[in-house]
């Protein structure tokens, strides 16, 4: 079994390596296509129409001028033609289905509900999981009887990954991770010198115990950073696949080569050498497995669009793979191959999910945040999406126009092999039909996790403002982040002019900074209906912030 584990380690490692390396560039060269195609004029193609009608309201690709008074004609009463009925009585805003009714709910409570829900469920997942492996160990470690003090003991040790799995649903920073991983070991290190018999510590018991998070620990630190959260978990599995065909390739290269010095490679190697042989026998598996690979990566995405998984369940699946599988590793020492049995402990977690789903998901009429913002390069509009779009997936649908700026936050497993396949412009809106298409295939409904997705909108920059009135027109409330907004950002400008025409709106939540032209902003917006909330980037600390920032729009 030693030279299985072996393999299956360098497989992981060398999985890892890839993953890594190709993601930063495979992330790099995304957000880079992205802002190439936002900055294309008017679409590629021949089939834009010149004016796009939405609603029976003609939206002009001149230039737009500065509204200056609400018009109702943006709320015409025509709908926007769609095939999808669940789509109409959702986003349309003069609907009953778009009036969303929260009489008896209090979202804001709701929310944090919803929120404590998941994380009970993270917790009883993991603990029934946990349990399977500390009943393997101890077949493997103890002689003796069963004991139900000793399982206890060690499900709480084994049940670990839950803290890493909680950080990554609510986007911790990675060494609060690291942190949060260590001091649960050392409470359950402490509860294990508490409970056996000599109550001393020793060298080998604090090597187990910080042993089991070592593995997981490397892979969260390099595979769900900022740039790779979005793409190293789903690269990894696949260069996993890819470094285990080399490895079988390698096998047979050595059943080949046997004790026979006179074998078929021998003169292969006569022919070549011996380094040419060895990389073709470490490289060709890969053209073998490129279409299993390949398959296996569509599957992904149309699970995906199924969804059969959120990017949660993904990763907390994940993480409770890695660490499935290198305690059967050293199971294997003393169980032999019938240690890999543990491994089908993993079906627990999506089965667990499928029966927790109508617990999980909300019950009442989801709202819709539209999400604006200044587009720029700093890492603060990550923070507040962290902060704040995350926490409002809890309670309702999230629409936005995608840009560079949230490429990475927003990025899902299906773009992401359309990006890999050469097909992200196809995401893009070109035309009216274009446009009806997407509307019809927005994500209205709540994954497994009880949370709803965020529905973003690939735009040119010759589209986009027609795009964003469409978008207007179906949001319940806005938040919009004018930090370091001036006169001169004109997309912004026009923004704030279109919610102004939207007495539809229920809420516009603002928020600013020093550099923001408040004096312009209120001006375009003196004549809304809305009920506008102006917060103050510099004024509150983070919780704080986020809490004045959810409040308004839970309560609109």
């Amino acid at each position: 079994m030693n030279l299985l584990d072996g393999q299956l380690f360098f497989a992981l490692i060398a999985a890892l390596i890839l993953s890594w390396v190709a993601g930063l560039l495979i992330a790099r060269r995304y957000r880079n296509k992205v802002l190439e195609l936002m900055m294309v004029g008017d679409a590629p193609d021949d089939s834009v129409a010149k004016d796009l009608v939405v609603n029976n309201f003609p939206i002009s690709r001149r230039p737009v001028k500065r509204v200056t008074e609400p018009s109702t004609k943006l709320i015409a009463p025509g709908r926007y033609l769609s095939r999808n009925p669940k789509a109409d009585s959702t986003f349309s805003a003069d609907s009953e289905g778009d009036r969303f009714s929260v009489e008896g709910i209090d979202l804001f409570r709701q929310n944090s509900h919803a929120l404590w829900r998941l994380r009970i469920a993270f917790t009883l997942v993991s603990a029934i999981v946990a349990i399977v492996v500390a009943l393997s160990a101890q077949t493997a470690y103890v002689e003796e009887a069963y004991s139900w003090r000793r399982t206890t003991i060690l499900t709480l040790v084994y049940a670990w990954p839950l803290v890493p799995g909680i950080g990554l649903l609510e986007r911790w920073l990675r060494w609060k991770i690291l942190i949060v991983s260590v001091f649960y070991m050392l409470l359950a290190g402490l509860l294990v010198i508490v409970s056996s018999y000599d109550r001393q510590i020793s060298v080998e018991m604090m090597f187990w115990l910080f042993g089991q998070q070592v593995p997981l620990l490397v892979f969260v630190f390099f595979m769900t950073g900022p740039k790779l959260r979005a793409v190293g978990p789903y690269l990894l599995i696949v260069f996993f696949l890819l470094a285990a065909s080399s490895l079988t390739g390698l096998n047979i290269l050595e059943q080949a080569l046997g004790d026979e010095p006179d074998s078929w490679v021998m003169d292969w190697v006569s022919a070549t050498n011996a380094y040419f042989v060895f990389i073709l026998f470490s490289v060709a598996p890969w053209l073998l497995a490129y279409y299993p690979v390949r398959l296996l990566a569509r599957g992904v995405a149309t699970a995906y669009r199924k969804k059969l998984f959120s990017e949660p369940l993904y990763l907390f699946s994940g993480l409770w793979a890695i660490a499935l599988l290198f305690h059967a590793m050293v199971l294997s020492h003393s169980l032999g191959f019938e240690a890999y049995v543990v491994l089908f402990a993993w079906v627990i977690i999506p089965l667990s999910f499928v029966v927790l789903a109508p617990v999980l998901r909300q019950r009442h009429q989801a709202p819709t945040l539209l999400l604006l913002r200044v587009f720029r390069s700093d890492n603060r509009i990550e923070s507040l999406f962290d902060q704040i779009v995350e926490r409002w997936r809890y309670s309702g649908k999230t629409l936005l126009i995608a840009g560079k700026d949230l490429s990475l936050r927003t990025l899902e497993p299906d773009e992401l092999f359309t990006f890999l396949s050469g097909h992200l412009q196809e995401r893009f809106i070109s035309s009216e039909t274009r446009l009806q298409q997407a509307l019809q295939d927005l994500d209205l409904l709540p994954d497994l996790d009880g949370r709803f997705r965020i529905n973003e909108f690939f735009c040119f920059d010759g589209t986009w403002q027609r795009v964003l009135s469409v978008l207007a027109h179906r949001a319940n409330c806005v938040l919009m982040d004018l930090r370091g907004y001036c006169s001169d950002r004109q997309g912004c400008s026009y923004e704030l002019s279109v919610l102004a025409a939207m007495p539809h709106l229920r809420r516009l939540v603002i928020l600013f900074d020093k550099q923001t032209d408040r004096k312009t902003a209120e001006h375009l917006l003196k004549n809304s209906l809305t009920k506008i909330d102006w917060i103050d980037s510099d004024a509150k600390s983070d919780s704080e912030f986020s809490q004045k920032i959810l409040k308004p729009l839970l309560t609109a």
